[in-house]
């Protein structure tokens, strides 16, 4: 059965009472009473949609995180903490990367191997996070009055950001444009903390919090186990 845009197996059995699952591969499975009625079955599905689609996100970004990526055609890939299609397009003169609301797509030479069109999304990640990184970096630097401090942005194994307070200088991992827009600025409030603080102590941490709810964002526990759940640095 289809419901809104969802795509529900209904399978009817010897059962007494409607079974819903979302299965490993984010596939949603409903099980039904042999005589249940249909506006009953859409009644059921519509009252725990809201759950499917928290359920069925939660699967499929730990199918993301756990995969091998090619960066090939039909491939699952996070913009800003949303999933979207990858599509591979044969071009044979100049490349590029394009992003739509469901979908990124690849217009690249047919040869290229894995390492370059990877090259090539993430030349088109950088140009979506340019903009973000920049604007909550400015945000923070009018908020805390701290200026005069560069940053630069580079794709890390590692770390989601780091701070140098000597320098006056911050670094952030290309890619955070896999996270959520909330995500990214706890990194950079993070980082911005560090120049207060040059550890990980119950100052440094409180002060985050502060910085934290005063924009109504989660404690700091709970945002980074926010980012453990969606992803980590590849």
């Amino acid at each position: 059965m289809i419901y809104r845009d969802l795509e529900i197996e209904l399978t009817r059995k010897r059962i007494r009472s409607l079974r819903l699952t979302v299965k490993p591969d984010g596939r949603v499975a409903l099980s039904a009473p042999l005589l249940a009625p249909d506006v009953v079955i859409e009644q059921f599905v519509s009252a725990h949609y809201a759950w499917i689609i928290k359920a069925r996100r939660k699967v499929l970004l730990r199918v993301e995180t756990q995969r091998a990526v090619h960066y090939a055609d039909g491939e699952q890939h996070l913009l800003f903490g949303r999933l979207l299609t990858l599509r591979v397009e044969d071009e044979r003169g100049k490349e590029s990367v394009a992003f739509y609301p469901d979908e990124i797509v690849l217009f690249c030479h047919p040869d290229r191997t894995e390492e370059q069109r990877k090259k090539l999304l993430y030349q088109g990640y950088y140009q979506q996070f340019k903009p973000v990184i920049q604007r909550l970096f400015c945000k923070w630097a009018d908020r805390l009055d701290e200026h005069g401090i560069d940053y630069t942005v580079r794709l890390t194994r590692s770390q989601w950001g780091s701070c140098m307070p000597r320098q006056r200088k911050m670094s952030f991992n290309l890619d955070m444009v896999r996270l959520p827009e909330a995500c990214i600025e706890y990194v950079v409030i993070h980082e911005y903390c560090h120049l207060t603080h040059c550890n990980h102590s119950p100052a440094f941490w409180a002060l985050v919090d502060q910085h934290l709810a005063s924009e109504g964002l989660p404690c700091s526990k709970l945002m980074r186990a926010r980012i453990k759940q969606i992803t980590k640095p590849v």
